[in-house]
């Protein structure tokens, strides 16, 4: 499988031309035709899969007020705990391989990341952005190398644009 491929079509021109733009009031995601939308979106749950089925994509927004000073520790509390569900569904078998924090592209809020192997089978990778006025969480799941799956998760996320309020 290649998931790499799928995103990295050989000049910019050809890119945006095999890219299709998904949007709503609160983000846009640029993803390649083999992505399709899953199911019915909700008021603030969207879900994508790759044609092949080996990879698919979950986006939820929750609007809260949350102050600046706040940002990190609601972050880092979201992060903890999708990682203590893997640790529940998966005991002993969640390796986190990358993880990291920065602030969001355009200056207001925050972005903060893992990547993690559950029982050497599944990788998942969840981003979640604090922002003022909101907290937007983009789950990627697939089955690939880690490698593969890191390149996704910069792929998805450098053509994944929250909007900001």
């Amino acid at each position: 499988m290649s998931i790499k491929a799928s995103f990295s079509p050989a000049s910019p021109d050809a890119q945006r031309a095999t890219l299709s733009t998904h949007r709503t009031t609160e983000w846009e995601l640029d993803l390649p035709a083999n992505w399709k939308q899953v199911g019915l979106p909700s008021d603030n749950a969207v879900a994508f899969e790759s044609a092949e089925g080996h990879a698919g994509i979950f986006i939820t927004v929750d609007f809260y007020e949350i102050p600046a000073d706040k940002a990190r520790a609601t972050a880092e509390r979201l992060i903890n705990s999708r990682l203590a569900e893997h640790q529940k569904q998966a005991p002993g078998q969640v390796d986190v391989f990358d993880s990291g924090t920065q602030p969001h592209a355009r200056g207001a809020g925050l972005e903060m990341h893992y990547a993690a192997h559950i029982a050497n089978t599944d990788v998942v990778m969840y981003v979640v952005w604090v922002m003022p006025r909101r907290v937007l969480n983009l789950t990627l799941a697939c089955q690939a190398s880690r490698a593969e799956a890191l390149t996704l998760l910069n792929n998805v996320r450098s053509h994944f644009r929250p909007k900001l309020a």
